[in-house]
Parts: C-alpha cells; structure tokens; sequence
C-alpha cells in the first residue's frame, strides 16, 4: 500500500480522468477518487473539475470502472487489514498538530476573505 502523493490508479477518456488514491491514519486506510478534466489554455495544460455534456458521458462510462477498482482494493484491505505501517505516539501526535495547524491556517484564510 502507498500513502504517497500520487494516484495508485487511473481511468482515462481525454480529456476527463478519475484518479484514484490510498490515503492512511490512525483510523486506517481509505480510497479517494479526484475527477478531472485536462484544458490547454496557451502552451500551459490545466485540470478543472468543470463539465461539459460530453465529459460527463465519458465520465459515466469510467465510474463502474473506478468503482470496481475501489471495491477490489477494499476487498484486498479486508483480506490483509494489518498492513497498514504500525505509528508510534509521537508520529500521531505529530501528524494531529500539523492538522490542526493546516485547519487554522485555512480557518485565518477564509476569515480573510470574508472582510
């Protein structure tokens, strides 16, 4: 199992994509899917995540895909549920401060905006 920044596995249809990632806590592991879609705006490649008629027909035909995926790898983490890597304290303890930390932040970025 990965816990890396990347996808650990993608369904294509350009421009549209759903990439799908492993995410672990304390809690254990769980499966995300990012849905998007690639623009070129100049010479730059971009991602929104807004759709036009014909991206969500793409779109459609890849969910049974992404979801069979997600079934398959949730079955695999119920056969083998103590893979996740074992923490100690100090790394939980770490790793909540950084999340509270990311929260404020976030909560002081917001309030900004708002005045």
């Amino acid at each position: 199992m990965s816990n890396g920044n990347g996808p650990i596995d993608k369904f294509q249809d350009y421009p549209v994509e759903i990439a799908l990632f492993e995410r672990q806590s304390e809690n254990g592991t769980w499966h995300n899917a990012q849905v998007s879609k690639t623009y070129k705006e100049g010479e730059e490649y971009k991602r929104t995540n807004s759709f036009t008629r014909n991206d969500l027909l793409k779109l459609n035909a890849l969910l049974p895909q992404a979801i069979n995926r997600m079934q398959e790898l949730a079955q695999e983490q119920r056969e083998q549920p103590d893979k996740r890597p074992v923490q100690d304290m100090d790394t939980i303890r770490r790793d909540a401060q950084a999340h509270r930390a990311r929260q404020a932040q976030r909560q002081s970025h917001e309030q900004g905006q708002e005045v």
